[in-house]
């Protein structure tokens, strides 16, 4: 019978002898008759393989079935494979189970595999962990690859027992070094799982490995060790390579990263319309910074057209799945349409220790927009933000601390916000930072550091600061008197503006300060800042069109302003424009309205207007005659220094009881006491 079979062999393999298939399958059907369980086996293959005549499934079963009923540990395992995939015999998935058994307990690897592989994953049989990892250890002791491999796999979910990420470590490697991509792979996070960055090297080189495999998780990280520099020299043009090898075989998270460099042209040249298909891909995949991304190219129009629904979309898609930044950006979206939703969003944001969206939500509180005013709420977010140095928060909280809003007042607390934002480089900071260091509210006044924060304020352009800084030249305050640069940032001021700073520069026009003198250049600017209802360049302005300075005297027109300034409580027009009442000059006279305007510039301390009203009730010049207000606008005029104001006081009491003097003396009395 062993002839037979020798023989048999040698006929198969051609070796000794020419090849002769039919010759062989002969003598192997000789020595199976004969219950040779090893020619049953080989007469079993040839007619699976339809070697010496026809392919005979049926056949081959019957022969492997003979050969595993003798004990033939090779046919116990290759008659159950035939029996779970139906190969010449009906399915039957419980009879394979014993044969891998049977075969298994002979000390057959492949068996020991199979067998464990199925009790591990219920195929075919109740799931049975415990003996899964009993005969996959066998197989794996023995130098069994796919077995190592999955042993790894059971200790990594602790298939028997607690999950051993060392023991995982041990038969993954085992399984790596001996070729398994896979193993490979899952050997590179086993390492990627150790904290700090000792396996760098090693995590390389197994990615690298897995990946010439064609394993896309692995070309993925491989990408990711090249753009991050970890194991191996940072290369982006590598990564992108590696990127682009995960997407050509579909992994979403490789099309993300190949999408981001894409769009940014790093490792590659910008390609926007790419980019935007593949975030599109992961994005539908669940990749929540595709969607992320994806949304923002839609808002943007990159690499297409601006699409704000869509974007809204997926802003939306990847807030749900708790992209902070998405959540902050979706509530920007529905602000407007819809509020209540969109506090809803930036508080999850928020609560994610998103600083952009503790800033919104805490302005929204602070403010009242959209939500319900909480003040005090609205602080303690915008802290979060401001400690996390977002320069708005802080300007906000110093702005709310400045104003006691939501917070007791605290001028000192105020200042070391307002400095934070100033120094993070926020123009109007840097303005309330000046404005406090110059008035010395929470600090002690500093000119020269005012007069450095308005400069940088001023330079991003901001009209107050540069308004400011321009007073400080012009009057040598915390900085060297300079009427050049005093112009020079009134003019900034002005161009943008500014009523004050349009006056202030037709001022050094007409006065020739820091500028060639040019009342036409005067006029203009005053009346700029007069058309903005500036009294006192309305004033100006009607000083010039009576004097005839820069353009022809114009005494209508003056008239015009001088009561535009006048009815704004400009003393100097009041008492300009009552004069002009009085003598009718511009407009006809009348002693009641030269009364009214005296009046008014008298109650603000015009001695001239003071004289004049006086010498109106002592004579009834526009009002009835009054001898005792004669008195008291005699005495007040004199107070500050006229001394035909006494004389005529004197005078006046000539004509008085003593009753009216004692009268007009307690009214002056009264009013020196207010």
């Amino acid at each position: 019978l062993q002839a037979q079979f020798n023989l048999a062999v040698r006929l198969r393999d051609g070796r000794g002898v020419e090849t002769d298939l039919d010759a062989a399958r002969e003598f192997f059907l000789k020595a199976a008759e004969n219950e040779l369980a090893a020619a049953q086996l080989a007469l079993a293959k040839m007619w699976a393989q339809g070697e010496g005549g026809e392919q005979d499934e049926a056949a081959a079963t019957q022969w492997i079935r003979k050969a595993a009923e003798q004990g033939n540990a090779v046919a116990q395992n290759d008659l159950a494979l035939r029996l779970i995939e139906g190969l010449g015999a009906g399915i039957s998935l419980p009879e394979a189970m014993d044969w891998f058994a049977k075969a298994a307990e002979q000390d057959c690897v492949p068996a020991q595999y199979n067998l464990g592989r199925r009790l591990f994953e219920g195929e075919g049989v109740r799931p049975d962990r415990k003996n899964a990892v009993h005969w996959l250890k066998l197989a794996a002791a023995a130098g069994h690859t796919e077995a190592q491999y999955l042993l790894g796999l059971a200790c990594v979910k602790g298939a028997d027992s607690e999950p051993n990420s060392i023991e995982a470590a041990k038969w993954f490697r085992k399984a790596a070094e001996a070729g398994h991509g896979g193993a490979q792979w899952e050997l590179t996070r086993q390492l990627q799982a150790v904290p700090g960055s000792a396996y760098a090297t090693e995590i390389f080189k197994w990615s690298l490995q897995a990946a010439e495999q064609g394993i896309a998780e692995a070309q993925h990280n491989l990408g990711i060790c090249y753009a991050e520099g970890c194991g191996v020299e940072e290369d982006e043009t590598k990564a992108v390579e590696w990127f682009r090898k995960a997407t050509e075989q579909g992994d979403p998270q490789a099309q993300c990263h190949l999408a981001e460099r894409l769009r940014a042209g790093r490792g590659a040249e910008v390609d926007q319309k790419t980019a935007r298909e593949l975030f599109g891909k992961a994005a539908r995949h669940g990749v929540v910074h595709a969607q992320f991304a994806l949304a923002g190219m839609c808002a943007q129009g990159e690499g297409g057209e601006i699409d704000i629904d869509t974007a809204t979309q997926w802003f939306r898609k990847a807030a749900r799945q708790g992209h902070a930044e998405a959540q902050n950006d979706l509530a920007e979206r529905l602000v407007e349409a819809n509020s209540a939703e969109a506090m809803d969003w930036y508080q999850k944001a928020a609560e994610q220790n998103c600083v952009c969206a503790q800033y919104n939500f805490g302005r929204h509180l602070l403010e009242g927009d959209g939500v319900p005013l909480d003040s005090e709420a609205g602080v303690q977010w915008l802290r979060f933000a401001a400690a996390a140095n977002h320069t708005e928060a802080q300007f906000l909280i110093g702005c709310a601390l400045d104003q006691g809003t939501g917070v007791a007042s605290d001028p000192v607390e105020s200042l070391k916000w307002f400095r934070k934002a100033a120094e993070g480089g926020k123009a109007e900071a840097q303005f309330a930072l000046a404005v406090s260091l110059e008035r010395g509210e929470g600090c002690v006044a500093n000119l020269e550091e005012a007069a450095n924060w308005y400069t940088l304020a001023a330079e991003q352009g901001h009209a107050s600061a540069q308004f400011n800084l321009a007073g400080m030249y012009a009057r040598g305050r915390g900085i060297m008197a300079d009427d050049n640069k005093a112009v020079e940032y009134f003019q900034l001021a002005a161009e943008q503006a500014v009523a004050s700073a349009q006056c202030n520069l037709g001022a050094m026009y007409e006065q020739g300060r820091g500028v060639e003198q040019n009342f036409s250049a005067a006029m203009r600017w005053y009346e700029l800042a007069a058309d903005q209802g500036l009294c006192r360049a309305q004033y100006n302005l009607a000083v010039m069109l009576h004097a005839g300075r820069g353009v022809e005297s114009d005494l209508k027109e003056a008239v015009t302003w001088y009561r535009q300034a006048g009815k704004q409580g400009h003393a100097a027009a009041q008492y300009t424009l009552a004069r002009l009442f009085l003598h009718g000059e511009g407009v006809e006279a009348n002693e009641v309205e030269a009364a009214k305007w005296f009046n008014l510039a008298a109650a603000q301390e015009v001695p001239e207007a003071q004289l004049i009203l006086a010498d109106c009730y002592l004579r009834g010049r526009g009002v009835p005659e009054d001898f005792v207000l004669a008195y008291v606008w005699f005495n007040r005029a004199s107070s500050h220094g006229l001394e035909i104001a006494e004389k005529n006081k004197r005078h006046t009491a000539r004509y008085m009881t003593p009753d009216q003097i004692a009268q007009a003396q307690e009214i002056s009395r009264t009013h020196l006491a207010a």
